[in-house]
């Protein structure tokens, strides 16, 4: 089977020496020193080993900017929020689609003009369905109609970081064996403005209804993962549904270097028409198109 097209241009063959190259870092050595090509595959080379670049995009509400911080931090990835640079919102290798519910039809829209092969589609805000097990039925629901795998996750809980204070607060409503209200504005009290009631403002702002519940069933099952802040924080972040995107944004990995070895190539193709050592550049594009 031929190597994929996109736009008319085949991908370089897994196994090339040019791929080997841009893997290696050492592009630049392929070709004569003296030779036009030298600044063309230095650059090429670059951007063939550049950071993964993933953009968050969805309807405004969803969370975006969250998600964006979210992945940022558990997942240690370049990401591009809402409303940042269009340079690089235009090298994207991969996007991640966040939905508020079941998909409008603007999501279809969206999802369906993004490529297949490099999206993933979430369910955000899963805190605010109840439960986790809710928000995998309504991330299940999300699929169905999509046509294609919806992850849910907490972006809030990801980004959780619990202060000395908070954790303090949260210890002391567990030991009374206090829970969260189903309504969370009964759990603001104290009078306006004081301190008590601040705090727990601050913490339905950072964590919200889910969290703070989670968290004190954390503390009262005396578990570990909540002796700490810095515990609890991360038994919350482990809890978001955000490190279980590490999987399938893996899964994806190979599509993506796919992609960018069609970049690469791309390059070369222009070089040659435009008379950059001409000869040298179909030799590369020549020993890449015939390897197997």
């Amino acid at each position: 089977m031929g190597a994929p097209v996109n736009g008319g241009r085949r991908a370089v063959p897994a196994g090339s020496e040019l791929s080997l190259a841009a893997e290696q870092g050492r592009l630049a050595d392929l070709v004569d020193p003296a030779s036009p090509l030298v600044p063309v595959l230095t650059t090429a080379g670059r951007r063939f080993l550049r950071p993964l670049h993933v953009q968050v995009v969805g309807r405004p509400g969803t969370g975006r900017d969250t998600l964006a911080r979210a992945l940022r931090e558990r997942l240690s990835l370049s990401v591009i929020g809402p409303g940042e640079d269009a340079q690089d919102a235009a090298d994207a290798d991969l996007w991640v689609l966040v939905l508020a519910g079941l998909p409008r039809r603007a999501d279809h829209e969206l999802f369906s003009s993004l490529p297949s092969d490099r999206v993933l589609a979430v369910l955000g805000k899963a805190d605010t369905h109840g439960d986790w097990d809710s928000a995998v039925a309504v991330a299940s629901t999300c699929a169905t109609r999509l046509g294609a795998p919806v992850y849910p996750v907490s972006q809030l809980l990801a980004c959780a970081d619990l202060d000395a204070d908070e954790f303090a607060a949260l210890t002391t409503l567990a030991a009374a064996g206090a829970g969260m209200p189903s309504m969370a504005g009964r759990f603001l009290v104290g009078r306006p403005g004081s301190d008590e009631r601040r705090l727990r403002q601050g913490l339905l702002r950072r964590i919200d209804a889910y969290g703070i519940d989670t968290a004190l069933a954390l503390i009262e099952s005396g578990a570990p993962v909540a002796a700490t802040a810095k515990d609890l924080s991360r038994a919350l972040q482990n809890a978001s549904g955000v490190p279980e995107l590490a999987g399938p944004i893996g899964e994806r990995v190979a599509r993506i270097r796919l992609w960018r070895e069609v970049e690469l190539r791309g390059r070369l193709e222009e070089a040659a028409a435009a008379g950059l050592d001409r000869a040298g550049a179909e030799r590369l594009l020549a020993e890449a198109g015939a390897a197997t």
